[in-house]
């Protein structure tokens, strides 16, 4: 059992009752932001061990890539605005720099989803799109399309 995992998914809800408190108006509920966490963090983990990318930096980025939208309540420019939260959260983790800002990348650029970034960013993109599938969400997007269709195929499930 990961138990740093556990414990950082544990500060991620915590977070979030946090910000549920304070905040009446958002574009998504709290408790979509904690199941949307927990299941494109399982998604990214097993993207990462498909890729061969280190499973804990993709589950946290994954976990942690809404961390803008949590803090702002709204959808619209939520990527950039993680930056300064997702800094702060992992400042209390013991990764090196270079991990952390490498998950920091992944989260201010995962709404690129029309730009091929690093192998940790191209699974949270994917990961996003795949959960937002799998709780009903309906793509419209073009580029949103062909990466769903695309992450899809590369996990041998047919559409």
């Amino acid at each position: 059992m990961n138990w740093q995992f556990i414990n950082d998914l544990q500060d991620i809800y915590s977070l979030l009752d946090e910000i549920g408190a304070q905040t009446a108006e958002r574009d998504y509920p709290i408790l979509w932001e904690k199941i949307h966490a927990t299941s494109c963090a399982q998604i990214g983990r097993m993207l990462a061990e498909k890729r061969g990318v280190d499973v804990e930096w993709a589950a946290l980025a994954c976990a942690l890539h809404d961390i803008g939208r949590w803090f702002s309540g709204r959808q619209n420019e939520h990527a950039p605005k993680g930056e300064e939260p997702v800094r702060a959260f992992l400042t209390q983790r013991g990764e090196t720099k270079e991990t952390k800002e490498l998950i920091i990348k992944a989260v201010i650029n995962h709404s690129k989803k029309e730009e091929i970034g690093s192998p940790l960013e191209e699974i949270v993109k994917d990961a996003d799109i795949l959960d937002c599938h799998w709780h009903g969400e309906d793509m419209t997007k073009p580029f949103h399309i062909a990466r769903l269709r695309k992450a899809l195929e590369d996990l041998n499930i047919q559409t």
